[in-house]
């Protein structure tokens, strides 16, 4: 199925869905009216008491119904139009185009092992390109995927059957992105429960007593008063009495009602979430696991959230002085919800981790196989269980560079203790190839497809240096920020640590004779470690590491071609060390020199 077809078609159905439920809304408001205003002249029927009250009656119940449909109604709009939301952003990433695409830049942090280099998070990044999550937890799961792989790679395979399975599952996808859009605007983001943090619900036994007596007492004294045993002013005062009483919780029962909209909201409005996961059928085994989370053959988390909202639902009739009345003089109503919440929270508090947990996973997940249905020709690269191949791969391009203008390159072997050294004049594609290595071995860390046309890799930690920057608030100039990245490399390595780094002209902040004596040094460290790496450079002389370590060091290079006065570029990777460069040519058709 053609992405962009299918978006188009997702938005034209929408659009005809909101259209009808808009016309429908319109004729159930045109219905309330009308049973208002029967209900209301019914009550000026002369002499007809009993038919007054049951018209009355009726005509409640049946506003009461209509206002219930009218909800319904609205709900289904605003999931009509987060599918509409959705289907344009993925639309947007099929384009390029990154005005109105999540940015993460909550999560961008410099001295991260690689984010800060290749463009992780920020506008225009791998982020936004990835992040169709619909929930906050989903968004954050799959940035902690991204920037810690190492946390779930030895899963790879399990992962992709996953992504694999739900990127073929258009209709769950899409009702998660609909449905899950419409639960995040609904509430802020709460807190994670555990036993600490929970308030105390507890519920006095006379208390209990109360509100279980008190309806039964009613009863009795309207059979009484309807015998003429029992005058109705007594039951008045008796009403009085219990109105009074439950203002005694008052204060209490209201701090409890603002934490359980704070904090527990969020997932007491993930029922319908719930309900699409527990309803899903999958095969792949990281799925079931995710949805036995929420899924038992005792109950499920779906049932369990909407009695949490009919509770929370109920509390909100305080708001109403009429209702608050009502309810608790005949009912102590506030008494019965807070016990009631109390009993959720000793029955559920334990799970909500498990919850949270899946939906994060399956939202993060089905972005992820968003990604791989948006992108039909990336392909999902082959671990090499050996452990020997730590990336290889053909036609490998860059996910950012429209595939139609990519132009794409082969990433010859590289295993540990084994380097590449890349020469090449400026804007030849250097920094390119760099990203595009890094970026796909990532998300081939992650389970995710790869652009390539075929890959095979192990898992290594990936650590970069390309865009290494001053600290001022640390006070450490951009040549000691950059050693300390190398100190990094080095330490971690000489733990055991398997590495694949990848390094853009190194020992920048010094002269050419000491970087070049740097860089010698540190390549000639690194090959004795555990280590995989790609190294590109200005300084020719390090493609003499080649003939110093002729089996584990390769040469290759990005040339520019000089003819006359055109300057042009093939981007293509080519053996060996460079041969042209173009900076001065560059800085005389400038007029700079």
């Amino acid at each position: 199925m053609n992405p962009r077809d299918y978006y188009l078609s997702i938005i034209k159905n929408s659009n005809n869905s909101i259209q009808h439920l808009r016309r429908l809304s319109m004729a159930v408001a045109m219905l309330r009216l009308l049973v208002f205003i029967a209900t209301v002249a019914a009550c000026f029927i002369p002499d007809s008491a009993l038919l007054i009250a049951v018209i009355a009656v009726c005509g409640l119940v049946i506003f009461l119904w209509l206002a219930k449909t009218s909800s319904k109604i609205d709900n289904r709009k605003a999931i009509e139009e987060a599918k509409i939301n959705s289907s344009r952003l993925n639309i947007d990433r099929l384009d390029l185009k990154f005005d109105n695409l999540p940015e993460g830049n909550e999560h961008i942090d410099p001295s991260h092992d690689f984010a800060f280099d290749i463009d992780l998070f920020g506008k225009k990044s791998i982020f936004s390109l990835l992040a169709s999550t619909s929930t906050t937890t989903g968004s954050r799961k799959l940035a902690e995927w991204l920037m810690h792989p190492e946390k779930v790679y030895n899963s790879v395979e399990t992962r992709q059957e996953a992504v694999k399975e739900l990127a073929s599952n258009h209709s769950f996808r899409l009702e998660m992105a609909s449905i899950g859009k419409v639960t995040s605007e609904e509430v802020n983001d709460g807190k994670h429960l555990n036993q600490t943090n929970v308030p105390d619900f507890s519920v006095g036994i006379l208390w209990k007593m109360a509100y279980h007596t008190v309806p039964v007492l009613y009863a009795v004294m309207f059979i009484l008063m309807a015998f003429d045993i029992l005058p109705g002013l007594f039951i008045f005062y008796f009403f009085l009495l219990m109105l009074a009483i439950s203002g005694l919780q008052a204060k209490r029962i209201g701090k409890l009602h603002e934490w359980l909209a704070v904090n527990v909201k969020r997932i007491a409005c993930c029922s319908n979430l719930f309900c699409t996961i527990e309803t899903g059928q999958f095969s792949s085994p990281v799925l079931q696991d995710l949805q036995a989370k929420v899924k038992s053959d005792t109950t499920c988390a779906s049932l369990q959230t909407y009695r949490l909202m009919r509770i929370i639902n109920n509390l909100d009739q305080r708001y109403n002085v009429f209702g608050y009345a009502i309810m608790n003089g005949f009912l102590l109503w506030d008494i019965r919800q807070i016990d009631n919440a109390r009993k959720w929270m000793a029955d559920n508090v334990a799970k909500t981790d498990d919850w949270d947990e899946c939906i994060a996973g399956f939202d993060a997940f089905c972005a992820l196989a968003t990604f791989r249905f948006n992108n039909p020709r990336y392909i999902f690269p082959v671990p090499d269980k050996s452990g020997e191949t730590i990336i290889k791969a053909e036609e490998a391009g860059h996910p950012l560079i429209a595939a139609d203008k990519c132009v794409c390159n082969d990433i010859q072997r590289l295993s540990l203790q084994s380097f590449f050294v890349v020469t090449g004049a400026n804007m030849a594609g250097k920094s390119t190839y760099l990203r595009t290595v890094a970026v796909n071995y990532l998300l081939a860390l992650i389970g995710a497809p790869v652009f390539a046309k075929q890959m095979t890799f192990s898992p290594a930690s990936l650590f970069t240096g390309l865009r290494t920057s001053d600290s001022l608030t640390d006070g450490a100039s951009y040549f000691f920020a950059e050693l300390s990245r190398l100190q990094q490399i080095v330490r971690r390595a000489e733990k055991g640590e398997r590495m694949l780094v990848i390094l853009d002209e190194i020992l920048r902040g010094t002269n050419s004779t000491d970087k070049q004596k740097g860089s010698l040094g540190l390549v000639s460290k690194l090959i004795g470690l555990p280590v995989a790496g790609i190294i590109a450079t200005h300084d020719l002389a390090l493609g003499t590491l080649a003939e110093a370590y002729p089996e584990k060091v390769n040469n290759f290079r990005f040339e520019a071609e000089i003819n006359g006065d055109n300057l042009s570029f093939s981007y293509r990777i080519m053996p060996g060390i460079a041969q042209n460069t173009n900076a001065s040519y560059l800085m005389r058709t400038m007029g700079i020199i």
